[in-house]
């Protein structure tokens, strides 16, 4: 094993994410820190080429939480950046995104099980003389370790990982070396999959979605009046034998899911799908016991309106929307998009956020640290949470949620979870890699 080190001195690291420059990149790519490496050890003088045996090898990242500050700019003399041949510059000045990480307390290790044991020596003497990383003003201090504490995050390659990390490839000295000579700024490196095998993702208590289409245009201002007509129509199809997933009378039940059209620049609040979250872990036969009569379901009806609904030709593309990962990537911050109601009613002197978070553990999740509420949606195209009707009478407004861990989802949270109400979406964190 070959275990490198990397301690901030001044507990900050300013660095762009090449894919975009605006936002900070949390931890440090294994290819950033190749090419220190090879600055450094170019600048002392020492030969670079024993640094060939780390492309192509994956490092594993062991770091801890780091909070992105607000991003400044830098105005640089244009005359001192690169410009296309033979055109002036139209402005003396040129700004620059200085996007940063502050409150980093803990080293960051990189950690290769592979690597080759003759590559120790080598490396040892080109890390000790590394300053910066990143941008100037971020000192840091390189050193090889024969142990790595435990750390709070720890990513390892993976095949199905959902976070993609920038990894020297192979040639990749001889593409930096290509490019200095050049006078241009190396092409960014190939990204690879990773996935936390520190963190302890807390598990949704729901599992598989069963959607069916509308055949026309439909409010999600409408979802308790939607989830109560397709629950109507599907307990028709199913008969007298219902399963008790699909009534609720009997222990766990699916809930009737209302998906709609929000969270993007172009969102327009309409429902994309009408179907059913199935319970985590529900057998074969339990399945198919709610896929049956949901397919045979051709209307619902809601109100004094009808909609049509099937199943999307297999040519037609899937929205976003539908897709199972928009609604249940693991995310620290969820939001709702339909609101939630509250299980009960305040007790004299406490507070609403308290007894939202009690609905948040009642419902299967750990409990929230930071509740916040609003009429207003944090996703876009979320209408007012007055705008909805729930089942009965009762409070409800929109929540931000904030977790001390990642959380799986779906979120269904509230009295009214079960039809249509209490849909949280999850919101980016601010240590995602992008």
């Amino acid at each position: 094993m070959l275990a490198l080190r990397i301690d901030f001195l001044n507990g900050v690291y300013h660095a762009a994410n090449p894919a975009a420059h605006r936002t900070s990149e949390w931890p440090p790519h294994p290819d950033r820190v190749f090419q220190a490496l090879v600055a450094t050890a170019y600048g002392t003088g020492i030969d670079p080429q024993p640094l060939r045996k780390l492309e192509g090898l994956a490092p594993e990242v062991a770091f801890a939480d780091a909070s992105a500050a607000r991003t400044g700019s830098i105005y640089t003399d244009a005359a001192s950046l690169e410009k296309p041949k033979r055109r002036p510059w139209g402005r003396t000045k040129v700004v620059k995104y200085d996007p940063v990480r502050v409150g980093i307390g803990a080293p960051v290790y990189l950690i290769w099980p592979d690597a080759p044991s003759d590559l120790q020596e080598p490396l040892a003497a080109i890390a000790t003389g590394v300053t910066y990383l990143g941008r100037a003003k971020t000192p840091v201090a390189f050193s090889l370790v024969d142990e790595v504490p435990e750390m709070p995050h720890r990513l390892a390659p993976s095949s199905t990982g959902d976070q993609l990390l920038r990894v020297p490839h192979a040639g990749r000295l001889d593409e930096l070396d290509a490019a200095f000579d050049a006078g241009q700024r190396a092409s960014v490196a190939g990204m690879v999959r990773y996935t936390d095998v520190a963190e302890r993702v807390a598990p949704s208590p729901w599992g598989e979605l069963l959607v069916l289409r509308p055949a026309g245009v439909v409010d999600m201002r409408r979802a308790v009046q939607l989830a109560s007509g397709l629950r109507a129509a599907v307990l028709s199809r199913a008969g007298d034998g219902a399963s008790p997933l699909l009534h609720g009378h009997a222990g766990d039940h699916a809930a009737w899911a209302v998906i709609p059209d929000v969270g993007h620049t172009h969102a327009r609040g309409h429902v994309l799908g009408l179907g059913l979250w199935l319970p985590h872990g529900i057998d074969d036969s339990a399945r198919a016991d709610c896929v049956l009569p949901l397919m045979q379901v051709k209307h619902v009806n809601f109100g004094d309106r009808q909609v049509s609904v099937g199943l999307p030709p297999a040519h037609q593309q899937t929205p976003h929307g539908l897709w199972r990962r928009t609604w249940c990537a693991p995310s620290r911050t969820w939001a709702s998009v339909t609101p939630v109601v509250l299980d009960r009613h305040p007790k004299r002197g406490q507070r609403v956020e308290e007894v939202l978070a009690d609905s948040v553990e009642m419902a299967g999740y750990p409990r929230p640290v930071d509740v916040q509420v609003s009429q207003w949606s944090a996703v876009r195209a979320a209408p007012l949470a007055r705008a909805f009707s729930p089942r009965g009478r009762g409070c409800w407004t929109h929540v931000v949620l904030a977790f001390d861990r990642r959380v799986g989802g779906p979120l269904l949270v509230g009295k009214d979870r079960h039809f249509g109400l209490g849909l949280l979406r999850p919101v980016d964190d601010s240590r995602v890699i992008r």
